[in-house]
């Protein structure tokens, strides 16, 4: 059973695949950063594949746009449901934060 600590290095942030948005995450963050729900989704969302639902747009090369250059996320404490849950539900390898101890974890929190 592998324990996760995340390690705030932001690779998950550059891995292939939606962030999917639930509508508390469109208010949550939209709230974070100022906006208007609706400019929130015109300016930082879009329709994913599914054509069900709404995700983050990302950049040219895949990474979510929220990534900074030091690895953190511009809107961490407002984060989607889909990044507050992860590892759960995700194909993950080579994340540095999976099967570390109970010391890191609480050193990384």
């Amino acid at each position: 059973m592998s324990t996760f600590g995340c390690q705030r290095c932001g690779a998950c942030c550059r891995w292939p695949g939606s962030v999917l948005l639930e509508a508390a995450d469109v208010a949550v963050a939209a709230a974070a950063l100022g906006l208007a729900e609706e400019a929130f989704i015109e300016k930082h969302a879009t329709l994913a594949r599914n054509r069900a639902q709404l995700t983050l747009k990302e950049r040219s090369d895949g990474s979510c746009e929220f990534l900074q250059e030091d690895g953190r996320c511009r809107i961490y404490a407002a984060r989607p449901k889909q990044c507050r849950d992860f590892p759960q539900g995700w194909r993950v390898d080579g994340c540095p934060g999976l099967s570390c101890g109970p010391e890191e974890r609480r050193r990384n929190a």
